[in-house]
C-alpha cells in the first residue's frame, strides 16, 4: 500500500455529558424545525415522486413500481444521531417521524462528529448502540473512531464484539486522516477480522477521497468497504462521481451509497456501470431528506428489481 502522511486530528471531540442541558434548552425548537422541515421537504418532494412513478408506468406498464415505498421495505445506509460539532442535533424520535414519512423500514445510524464523543468516540458508540436495543426493529448501528487514536483498534473490537454494533463509519475530512496512510492499517486489519464492512465518507476534501479509497480496496480486497456520497457531498461534481464509479468498478469489494448525489442519471449511470448489487440507498439525515433522496432513486429509470436491490436487498445481504 502507498503510503502518505497525514495531518494529525486534535485529540477527542464529540456527544453526550453536554447534550442532555443543551437539549433541555433547545429541544423544543429543534422539534419545531424539524417539523417545518419535513413539511416543506414532503411538499417539495411528492410531486417529483408522482412524476417518476407515472413515468414508470407508461415506459413498463407496472402499476407496482414503488411498492416499496408502500411496503415499507426501504432500509436507508446513512443517518446520523446525536449532536456535531457546529450544533447540528438528530434525536432518535425525529428519525423515527422520519423514516414514518418516508416509508423507510430501517436505518443504519451512527454518531456525528461529536462535541464530546469520549476516548476514540466510545461514549457516542455506546449512545448508538443504547438507541439500537430501545429499538431493535427500526435501527441497526456502526460504530465510529479516529483512526489516529491510539484506542481506535480497541475501542472498535469492543464496540463489535460487546455492543453489538455491525460496521464502522469513518470520516476523512472530519478526523483529518488518508484512509490508505499506514496508521491506518490496523483499523482496516482489525474491521477485516471482525467481518464488518467501513462506510467512508467520501464526498468533499482538500484531497480526493475516492482515489484513497481505491488504494485501501486493493490492498484490502476481503474488506467490504461503502463508499458515502459517492464522491459528493457539500460538493458534488461530475468528477467526483466518476472518481467513485470507477473506483467500485475496479474493485468488487466496493459499495457505492447514494446520499447527497441528487441526480438520478448519476445513480442511473453507477447501475449500469457496475451492476444493480453494489449499489445503496442513502439519506445522510438530518443533512439530507429521506424524501428527496427516495425520489432521486426514483428518476433514476431503474427496473423494479433493481429498486429493491438498492433500496433495500444489498445492504441486507452485506450485513448478514
Amino acid at each position: 500500500m502507498k503510503v502518505t502522511s497525514s495531518s494529525r486530528a486534535r485529540g477527542d471531540l464529540g456527544p453526550l455529558d453536554c447534550s442532555i442541558s443543551f437539549f433541555l434548552r433547545f429541544g423544543s425548537r429543534y422539534a419545531a424545525q424539524d417539523a417545518r422541515f419535513m413539511r416543506a421537504s414532503l411538499h417539495r418532494t411528492l410531486n417529483w415522486m408522482a412524476h417518476a412513478q407515472m413515468a414508470t408506468r407508461s415506459k413498463t406498464g407496472s402499476p407496482h413500481r414503488s411498492r416499496l415505498l408502500y411496503d415499507g421495505a426501504i432500509i436507508d445506509a446513512h443517518n446520523h444521531i446525536g449532536m456535531d460539532l457546529e450544533g447540528v442535533t438528530q434525536l432518535p424520535q425525529s428519525l423515527l417521524r422520519k423514516m414514518e414519512q418516508s416509508h423507510v423500514q430501517k436505518c443504519i445510524i451512527f454518531p456525528f462528529n461529536e462535541i464530546k464523543p469520549g476516548k476514540a468516540f466510545s461514549t457516542a458508540n455506546d449512545y448508538i448502540a443504547k438507541v439500537v436495543a430501545a429499538h431493535p426493529e427500526k435501527f441497526i448501528g456502526f460504530a465510529r473512531t479516529d483512526p489516529q487514536h491510539p484506542l481506535a483498534v480497541d475501542e472498535v473490537q469492543r464496540a463489535v464484539k460487546q455492543l453489538g454494533l455491525k460496521g464502522l463509519k469513518l470520516h476523512p475530512r472530519s478526523q483529518l486522516f488518508n484512509p490508505s496512510d499506514e496508521q491506518t492499517l490496523p483499523l482496516l486489519e482489525a474491521c477485516v477480522g471482525l467481518h464488518v464492512p467501513i462506510l467512508f465518507h467520501s464526498g468533499y476534501a482538500y484531497d480526493p477521497i475516492p482515489p484513497m479509497i481505491a488504494q485501501v480496496a486493493q490492498s484490502f480486497p476481503e474488506l467490504s468497504i461503502i463508499m458515502g456520497h459517492m464522491g459528493c457531498s457539500e460538493v458534488c461534481t461530475p468528477t467526483g462521481v466518476e472518481e467513485a464509479i470507477q473506483v467500485a468498478r475496479s474493485n468488487d469489494n466496493v459499495y457505492l451509497e447514494t446520499s447527497r448525489v441528487m441526480l438520478a442519471s448519476c445513480i442511473a449511470k453507477a447501475v449500469q456501470v457496475i451492476g444493480d448489487s453494489r449499489v445503496l440507498f442513502g439519506s445522510d439525515t438530518p443533512y439530507g431528506s429521506q424524501l428527496d433522496e427516495i425520489a432521486t432513486i426514483l428518476r433514476a429509470g431503474l427496473s423494479e428489481t433493481s429498486l429493491s436491490r438498492v433500496f433495500s436487498e444489498n445492504i441486507k445481504e452485506l450485513l448478514r
